[in-house]
């Protein structure tokens, strides 16, 4: 039997038609089945929680993650206070800073010593919960004098003596010089103390006022007191 020629070219088309479909189909699935499968950078691994979606990157990263994180920072407990203070800038790594001592925060007393001959010895020792800088020398007035006695220039250390809380700095005072070249001698019975300020040109903070041994001490205008030394061994030892 003869088939008709244009039914032979209807049923080409036919197969031609559903071979394009079928591969149209495949297409799609392979393409579908791809954009499921994340990328391996972006797998994550066991321990993790996964990486942020775009939204969360954007929105909870400014609200949600990081309020949780500060949270954790202050939480209870001692680490979670240590951790809240370092985010504050407040750790242990930055404490007050120290500025110049004053009466307020030192106990200061003053001692006759045998030697070097008419010498006193003057501690102060920090009383407060910060560091504090003893800078230059003390400020001393013999009772009522208006005048501040002498620095002893020569004393100068080559740094400024810093306190922490329950440290001592040390000056020597020479009241009266043992040769007599000294003049406007008088007996003083009390003493008073002021810190020098930072930049050297002035006082800063209360005076300290200080009892001297009993019967007074004789001084005269040849009298001086050295710098603040660390150590008793350096003040007296001028």
């Amino acid at each position: 039997m003869r088939i008709p020629r244009h039914t032979t070219r209807l049923a080409a088309s036919a197969a031609v038609l559903a071979a394009a479909l079928s591969l149209t189909a495949c297409d799609s699935d392979a393409r579908n089945t791809g954009s499921a499968v994340p990328a391996a950078s972006a797998r994550p691994g066991a321990g993790d929680q996964g990486a942020p979606s775009s939204s969360k990157a954007n929105g909870q990263a400014k609200g949600g993650d990081a309020t949780q994180v500060a949270s954790h920072a202050s939480g209870s407990g001692t680490g979670g206070k240590k951790a809240a203070g370092v985010a504050a800038g407040k750790g242990s790594g930055s404490q007050k800073a120290a500025g110049a001592c004053t009466g307020a925060q030192v106990k200061a007393t003053v001692t006759k010593v045998d030697r070097p001959l008419n010498h006193m010895l003057l501690t102060v020792t920090n009383t407060g919960s910060a560091p504090c800088h003893a800078y230059y020398a003390p400020y001393l007035r013999w009772d009522d004098d208006q005048a501040a006695t002498t620095f002893l220039e020569a004393s100068e250390p080559q740094a400024v003596v810093t306190l922490g809380p329950g440290q001592s700095a040390y000056a020597g005072i020479m009241y009266r010089a043992a040769d007599g070249s000294g003049s406007g001698s008088h007996t003083a019975h009390k003493l008073g103390m002021l810190f020098a300020n930072r930049a050297g040109g002035g006082s800063t903070g209360p005076a300290v006022r200080l009892t001297l041994p009993k019967g007074g001490i004789t001084t005269d205008s040849s009298a001086w007191v050295t710098y603040w030394q660390s150590t008793v061994g350096q003040a007296l030892s001028w």
